[in-house]
């Protein structure tokens, strides 16, 4: 699976590998999370996920979403406040072609300001360099600022892949 590490002109993305491994950093990453992760955060998110709930909640999601992805932190570049979260899971790669699932998510205090269609076009700007691939998002119907963000990054609606609840949209790159 690949890492990718990448800045835009107001974010710095990288792999959490290294702050999970730190025990003081993931400590850090937690508090954080416990802010970001509100229900209205994870409102369109697919259940897996969803928070579970008690006390070791975050813990728990982390450990889940980093033995099924490979997650990026995405970060102001000037503040390193936690801004929102990249998430990528191999799809069905072939000798060619490389597919990776995406999905992100934002604190609420990041809406509205360009940050996820600045992510996302840093991370096909990323894998445009890398060879021929193919990125899958998928967006529930209800959440249509989302549909915007990955159109704005060159993502089309795929109907074939896309269900009554959520839309998939496709980027290919050579």
């Amino acid at each position: 699976m690949p890492r990718y590490r990448f800045t835009t002109p107001r974010l710095s993305v990288f792999s959490w590998k290294d702050v999970l491994a730190d025990p003081a950093a993931r400590a850090s990453l937690e508090a954080e999370l416990s802010r970001v992760l509100t229900q209205e955060v994870l409102e369109h998110l697919p259940p897996p996920l969803q928070l579970k709930g008690g006390a070791s909640s975050i813990s728990d999601w982390i450990d889940a979403r980093a033995a099924e992805s490979e997650v990026h932190i995405v970060e102001g570049l000037l503040t390193s406040d936690l801004l929102g979260l990249l998430i990528l899971a191999e799809g069905a790669s072939d000798s060619e072609r490389t597919e990776l699932h995406i999905g992100y998510l934002f604190a609420k205090h990041a809406w509205g300001q360009g940050y996820a269609s600045e992510m996302l076009l840093g991370l096909c700007s990323v894998v445009g360099q890398t060879g021929s691939a193919r990125l899958v998002g998928g967006v529930d119907t209800q959440n249509q600022a989302s549909a915007r963000v990955l159109q704005k990054a060159g993502f089309v609606l795929n109907p074939e892949l896309s269900t009554a609840d959520t839309e998939m949209y496709v980027r290919e790159f050579p």
